[in-house]
């Protein structure tokens, strides 16, 4: 399992190598450029994860969870202006006022800088699976190792994060239906079907991969409709 999250986060750094050329030839893709801001946590996400078993139980793993869990819930509002802003470049009239995506980004990185405050200064606890060795608020049944206790912890991921979800439903749906690019709103339909899954140690990890083609698609959509008005 670790070899796997490796991988892919190989491949997601090569995506935001590619990100990075390309907004650099473009400059004013908004989208993209704030596209950045989520592809590289969820690098991260992968990486530290992947190689929890390496580097051990200690300081050093605890604080690059931390960094994980807090980015993931700072880079959730996020969406709101990236799907404004692709919609925008999509054609749709009532996304394109000047001042929508810097209202919604405003929004985000204040709401998202809270909630990522709340999630760095949370209770940490060690969690076994696998081969995998990670720290999280809250440990599966069936994942204690350390003395940690199935259950523990009390912090639940923020509203922002099924709203931010939400959001990108919305948007896809809205491209298949009226510009014929249904490719977003099908990589939701895997998640969906991911999210409702029994919970188990598979499913657990099955949502990595779902997470990155998720993410994929969103900045293939984002290069697609640019200028697109």
């Amino acid at each position: 399992m670790s070899y796997a999250l490796l991988t892919l986060a190989l491949a997601e750094l090569c995506l935001l190598v590619w990100m990075v050329r390309r907004w650099l030839g473009e400059r004013d893709n908004v989208a993209l450029l704030m596209l950045l801001f989520i592809v590289f946590p969820v690098m991260l996400d992968a990486t530290t994860v992947g190689s929890g078993r390496w580097i051990g139980f200690g300081p050093t793993l605890e604080t690059m969870n931390r960094l994980r869990f807090s980015w993931f819930v700072f880079s959730m509002p996020l969406m709101w202006p990236i799907c404004a802003s692709i919609l925008a470049n999509a054609g749709f009239a009532w996304a394109q006022h000047r001042l929508i995506v810097p209202v919604l980004l405003l929004i985000a990185v204040v709401v998202g800088g809270y909630e990522a405050i709340q999630a760095w200064g949370n209770e940490f606890h060690p969690a076994c699976v696998f081969d995998i060795k990670r720290y999280v608020f809250q440990v599966p049944a069936g994942q204690e190792c350390m003395g940690s206790q199935a259950g523990d912890g009390t912090f639940g991921l923020p509203i922002t994060v099924p709203i931010g979800t939400l959001a990108v439903i919305l948007t896809g749906v809205l491209l298949w239906w009226q510009r014929q690019w249904p490719w977003l709103a099908l990589i939701c339909v895997a998640l969906v079907v991911v999210i409702g899954l029994p919970q188990s140690d598979a499913t657990t990890f099955l949502s990595y991969p779902v997470d990155g083609l998720l993410t994929a698609t969103l900045v293939f959509a984002a290069v697609r409709f640019y200028r697109r008005t």
